[in-house]
């Protein structure tokens, strides 16, 4: 029982023991006169050894130190943070109104804070007190937080890139509702309110990059990146209730969503223009040259570090990213060495830790817009606006994968060359793939076949 014990064994008085709140170390201990707060706070219960009664009298000393503790620090004794701790301390308390005004219950203790608020934030510091749940901004904390990387729970960590899809479905989620990460609280969105987020807003919501609505598979993967939190919460009790609103009830037939991949590859002429369009020591000319050639995504290039090249050129490495495959080494052809060899040379002479140091990193989610916004413009600029939804820098991937199987590789090869998902297969515990000169040979074919095709002309 938490703040609760029996220092003497079983059918013996209880009494009270807390660790002291850091507010309170060093001062003075109005339970001892002439005394100061030390390492823990022990109260006696006055030989009671009834249990309820007990509780009763824990949760009036809850009260009285969280008051003691806002007092001393009175600035933030109306703080969301300070509602916040009132809210934890009444959802783990027994607490129940009771006529003894002896021992006043936590609630009413509380009630009590909230009339002693300011009133322009009275009606505020009452909500967020009495809520029966977290707040979806520390939800969202707690939750990323439960999934790092080996989390003590056993849970499949949350990738940057899925943290960051969770933000922007809760973003959608306070925008709907009308309110703000501080002020919506898990127990706030109802069955229904899910259902009509992901219809009225959701399926006409239009998308920041294409000014379209957004497609049925963004729609089912916002959701369940919410759903996701909801579970977790539930099964650490961070909800009065167990149902969780964005599971959704079986109905009518809904139409299947097509997973099929809507960008194509690259063609000759295309890669052609844009060559010809951005010179080698032209920024976005530099990525996309070692986009076509590497089949490395936008995000995974932009963070290539010097430390992570070869002197020679021949060869990068990827910390991580996307899947588990997404950590490799990729070798770089014979045509684009000379020009990693050129990047490496002047990111050491200005300094710079990054091999396309060009581009800026989002400072908040280490994403590479910039590059992708760079590449946008050329490919409008070019080759027109028509080629909208059809080709993206990821469209460079797409083109290099297609070269790999016509140049022979295995599906394996070109997945450990590319970073892709493994496809499963019985003998993949004991396959650790080709070496790394064996990865070059490979990817001299691919390069070799692009050639071919007239994809590189004026590389």
């Amino acid at each position: 029982m938490k703040y609760i014990e029996q220092p003497r064994g079983p059918n013996t008085a209880y009494r009270f023991k807390m660790k002291t709140p850091e507010a309170l170390r060093g001062k003075p201990n109005p339970w001892r006169e002439g005394k100061l707060f030390g390492k823990n706070i022990i109260l006696s219960m006055d030989g009671e050894r009834h249990l309820p009664t007990a509780r009763k009298l824990r949760d009036q000393y809850l009260g009285e130190i969280r008051s003691l503790e806002m007092q001393l620090k009175d600035a933030d004794r109306f703080s969301v943070k300070s509602g916040e701790m009132w809210a934890e301390l009444l959802r783990n308390s027994d607490d129940i109104d009771h006529e003894d005004e002896s021992t006043p219950s936590l609630r009413s203790l509380f009630y009590d804070e909230i009339e002693r608020a300011p009133k322009e934030i009275r009606d505020r510091f009452g909500e967020v007190g009495m809520a029966q749940s977290l707040s979806l901004r520390k939800a969202v904390e707690q939750y990323i937080d439960a999934r790092r990387v080996e989390n003590p729970f056993g849970y499949k960590p949350l990738t940057h890139s899925a943290q960051n899809e969770l933000k922007t479905a809760i973003r959608y989620l306070c925008d709907f509702m009308e309110k703000t990460e501080e002020n919506l609280y898990l127990d706030g969105v109802s069955k229904h309110a899910a259902m009509r987020f992901r219809g009225e807003y959701l399926g006409v919501l239009p998308s920041k990059q294409t000014g379209k609505q957004l497609s049925r598979a963004t729609i089912d993967k916002l959701l369940t990146m919410l759903r996701g939190l909801w579970v977790w919460a539930i099964e650490h009790r961070k909800l009065p209730s167990q149902e969780n609103p964005f599971v959704f009830p079986k109905g009518l037939p809904r139409a299947k969503v097509n997973k099929e991949a809507s960008r194509e590859v690259f063609r000759p002429e295309e890669t052609t223009a844009l060559l010809a369009a951005a010179p080698q020591g032209d920024r976005i000319g530099d990525l996309f040259r070692i986009g076509l050639v590497c089949g490395a995504r936008i995000s995974e290039l932009a963070k290539v570090t010097v430390d992570n090249t070869a002197e020679d050129g021949g060869i990068f490495h990827i910390d991580g990213g996307k899947t588990v495959n997404a950590k490799r080494a990729i070798p770089v052809p014979t045509i684009a060495r000379p020009l990693i060899q050129r990047l490496r040379a002047a990111a050491l002479e200005a300094g710079e830790t990054r091999l396309f140091f060009a581009f800026p990193l989002d400072p908040k989610t280490g994403s590479a817009k910039a590059a992708s916004q760079a590449f946008t413009r050329l490919r409008r600029d070019v080759l027109g606006e028509k080629t909208d939804g059809r080709l993206t820098f990821h469209s460079l991937r797409h083109t290099w994968k297609t070269a790999s199987r016509r140049a022979g590789l295995s599906i394996d090869d070109a997945h450990d060359l590319g970073g892709w998902a493994s496809v499963r297969r019985s003998s993949n515990p004991y396959d650790h793939g080709l070496n790394n000169k064996e990865l070059a040979e490979a990817q001299e074919k691919v390069c070799a076949l692009l050639l071919a095709d007239g994809q590189l002309e004026g590389f």
